[in-house]
């Protein structure tokens, strides 16, 4: 397209200075054609590959979120060995560490443009911290893909800004749909870390979602909150043991969470507790321990509920890169970094405009099978629900929305 246009400009330029000089000889036009060639091929030549094709990915390497993006960074790396190159060059991958803070995530999003000068963005698993990476990104024209933030602001209105995962207008239905189907609940209460948008948006969801299913406003019996950090749930499982629901939805980062079924035992609570897919990481059960028995939650992936090919490599691979499971944080990594090699691909260009266009039309089978993007670029795929059953996690079924 640029080829055209600047062709055009430079015939409407001589077109104007033929009508204001004398005609050129035949000498002088042939000079002029040359000038115009020569034009061309210098735009083929700025559009060319470049030699290496830098993939930025902006994560949650240390603090709070470090087991959420050490699993995000596992399944990256394993993409990047399985197709290391695309449009015939090398990808290296420029990993920054955001801290697990929003303003952090601003700044790495920034390095990686302006310094390093990548042409994409993997990232964040975080919805807080992915709003903050893109309010940067969008304002250059920089297109992300986001492995697990779900919240629908992380793409509301960006449109370089995807993900690939389902988003918790449909976790929070699917997690509603397990409460009311697989567990028969007709109450419910919510525990809900206030200082995440995650946290506060999937609850929200899922309240509407129980509400309608049991057709009873007055179903969520309670809602009890807490900060990012805090450890002694007493007084907040106290009152909700008063309350008898029948089950307890407390969508929160794995740390709390596990202090919570910890307390919530020793409380003598027996409503089981149900969560969404930020409880899938290694770290829950290992602190949990026995207390998670029953405890159940949204997920990205299962194992065992993906056969197809795709899955297979990518099941396989991980296990013997790194001898453990994968789960929601990996196979949302390794999905972004394929989705966004075959959005290159198709746009046979590193141009981040023919990237982000490409994105948009995504239709990709990968390790959960085939995603597409609705308008705002949210992956449209099943939701898996996993319980914990003697100590382990077992794959239930795939919520599909409707």
């Amino acid at each position: 397209m640029k080829k055209h246009v600047l062709f055009s400009v430079v015939i409407l330029f001589a077109l104007v200075l033929a009508s204001c000089a004398p005609a050129a000889a035949p000498a002088e036009a042939e000079e002029a054609a040359v000038e115009e060639v020569v034009v061309e091929e210098a735009v083929v030549e700025e559009a060319a590959v470049p030699d290496t094709i830098r993939i930025g990915v902006n994560e949650t390497m240390t603090g709070w979120g470090a087991p959420y993006g050490d699993m995000t960074w596992k399944g990256i790396q394993l993409a990047n060995k399985h197709k290391p190159e695309v449009l015939g060059s090398p990808v290296e991958l420029i990993l920054v560490d955001n801290k697990s803070e929003k303003s952090e995530s601003a700044l790495a999003a920034q390095r990686l443009v302006e310094v390093e000068k990548v042409v994409a963005i993997i990232g964040v698993n975080s919805s807080s911290m992915a709003m903050a990476q893109n309010e940067v990104l969008d304002k250059v024209g920089i297109p992300a893909i986001g492995p697990a933030c779900t919240n629908p602001l992380v793409t509301l209105d960006k449109p370089y800004a995807f993900r690939a995962a389902f988003i918790d207008p449909v976790q929070g239905w699917a997690a509603a749909k397990y409460a009311t189907e697989e567990v028969g609940a007709k109450t419910a209460v919510l525990l809900v870390d206030i200082t995440l948008d995650y946290c506060v948006g999937l609850s929200n969801y899922f309240r509407t979602n129980f509400i309608e299913m049991t057709e009873d406003d007055h179903s969520i019996l309670g809602f009890f909150s807490f900060q990012t950090g805090d450890r002694d749930f007493t007084a907040q499982l106290t009152q909700i043991k008063a309350l008898d629901p029948d089950i307890i939805f407390a969508p929160n980062e794995y740390a709390e969470e596990a202090a919570i079924l910890q307390q919530a035992k020793q409380l003598g609570i027996t409503a089981p507790f149900l969560a969404g897919d930020s409880a899938d990481v290694p770290e829950l059960l290992e602190i949990a321990g026995e207390n998670a028995e029953g405890f159940a939650y949204t997920a990205q992936f299962h194992p065992d509920g993906y056969t197809h090919p795709e899955a297979v490599v990518f099941i396989d691979g991980f296990r013997e890169d790194y001898d453990m499971e994968p789960e929601t944080f990996s196979v949302t990594g390794y999905d972004a970094y394929m989705i966004l090699m075959d959005a290159i691909e198709k746009a046979g260009s590193t141009d981040p405009d023919a990237i982000k266009d490409a994105l948009a039309v995504t239709n990709f089978v990968g390790a959960r099978g085939l995603t597409v993007f609705d308008e705002e670029g949210n992956g449209l795929l099943g939701v898996p629900v996993i319980k914990v059953v003697d100590g382990k996690k077992t794959f239930r079924y795939i919520a599909d929305p409707e």
